[in-house]
């Protein structure tokens, strides 16, 4: 189910400038798509649009077959606190499901496997979700999410100011949803070297605007179009790019750790050799 957006402005009523500004695209379902850009570029602005929250000042945003964009895309906040409000995880995360208008039995186990599947064990049912971590709270907030079944999910920052376990956890999580459920994940985040791991398409956004669109492999490519917006690029790419500088003819396209590695070893066996 792609979603297209056509000619999308939003303008909050208290500014006097466009937070989003004549943004066209189109998101193919089945993908991990890195939402990037500096703070106020409107990475959150357009995330909350996509999910229904706040209705574009002109422009339009279609979903094929008709569906509708709010029972179709879900949102987690960058602070799950914004979000949880029951007395425990368990009714917390059946609150969606509850609200959706199944049954007693299907709302259970929609909400078990959604808890199982972000790895929340039973002995927390119970327990009120503001007495956990900041891991555990974003990994209830992301059950809550999936509860619902949703086409497309949206995260804002989901992995901001996580130890590197948990951090590594839920995008996992979120690779597993694309790869193996098929679901559209839309993730903002200003860690180039987890766009260069999980992503498999980047949009680049400045001053609300969508400067970059396509591949991580292609668009790293651009390293001065993104240092001039304050991003950068991967750890990866930059050894490679010293690399290549240095005369090795390596392939800088090869973003991952396991294809950097891969590519790293091959030629500089060749080159010994």
């Amino acid at each position: 189910m792609a979603m297209i957006l056509e000619k999308i402005n939003y303008k909050y009523p208290d500014s006097n400038g466009l937070a989003v500004h004549d943004l066209s695209v189109t998101i193919e379902e089945g993908h991990f798509i890195a939402l990037t850009g500096q703070t106020g570029s409107g990475k959150s602005t357009l995330l909350r649009i996509l999910a229904g929250l706040y209705a574009p000042s002109s422009g339009s945003i279609e979903l094929d077959g008709g569906r509708e964009l709010k029972r179709s895309a879900r949102l987690v906040f960058q602070y799950p606190e914004d979000q949880l409000f029951c007395e425990s995880v368990i009714e917390d995360v059946e609150f969606g499901p509850k609200n959706q208008g199944l049954s007693q039995i299907d709302m259970e186990k929609r909400s078990f496997d959604a808890l199982h599947a972000v790895g929340i064990s039973d002995d927390l049912l119970d327990v009120s979700p503001f007495a956990l971590s900041g891991g555990q709270k974003r990994l209830v907030a992301i059950a809550g999410l999936l509860a619902m079944d949703p086409d497309i999910l949206l995260l804002d920052e989901p992995t901001a100011g996580l130890d590197p376990e948990t951090h590594e956890h839920i995008l996992d999580i979120l690779k597993a949803l694309v790869e193996d459920r098929g679901r559209t994940v839309i993730i903002a985040s200003h860690s180039m070297d987890d766009v260069a791991e999980y992503a498999d398409t980047m949009l680049v956004m400045n001053r609300g605007r969508l400067l970059l669109n396509g591949s991580p492999e292609k668009i790293f490519q651009y390293e001065d179009a993104l240092t001039s917006v304050g991003l950068g690029i991967p750890q990866t790419v930059r050894l490679l790019s010293d690399l290549k500088r240095s005369g090795l003819p390596v392939d800088t396209t090869a973003i991952t750790k396991e294809s950097c590695l891969k590519e790293l070893t091959c030629k500089l066996v060749n080159y010994v050799l």
